[in-house]
């Protein structure tokens, strides 16, 4: 288990920088409401490097707050898995798609795709649980 951050498309660790939009693609995410989780699932694409990792499980911990805006109905289902931009607004602002931005401490987290569809997370820390370097 490593600490981490996301900045713009790449969720960064202390040894590593994970370019996320070019080289992962985004399997989904569970939300477990009595231990105030959230885990966010990606597997390496075919544009990603034959080193490791191939897999990233992320956990956001102390959630409080989790909201969807629907995809566009236009855009192929296929770009429901390429992230787009991740980014942070204060917890009262509205959520705007395609910010990038560092997230500051009791801000929101805003992952946008190429579909349109933004996930917003509010969490108290964010988590590198299991990956396969």
């Amino acid at each position: 288990m490593t600490r981490c951050s996301f900045r713009e498309i790449y969720l960064r660790t202390d040894s590593a920088s994970l370019d996320l939009h070019n080289c992962f693609d985004f399997l989904g995410f569970t939300y477990d409401c009595i231990a105030r989780t959230v885990r966010l699932r990606l597997v390496a694409d075919e544009y990603a490097t034959a080193t490791p990792p191939r897999s990233l499980v992320v956990e956001m911990r102390g959630v409080t707050h989790l909201s969807a805006t629907p995809r566009d109905p236009d855009i192929p289902f296929s770009e429901d898995t390429c992230l787009s931009a991740v980014g942070g607004t204060a917890s009262s602002d509205p959520t705007v798609a395609g910010i990038y931005s560092e997230v500051p401490l009791g801000w929101h987290h805003v992952f946008t795709f190429m579909s349109g569809f933004v996930l917003r997370i509010g969490a108290e820390s964010v988590w590198l649980l299991a990956h396969d370097i």
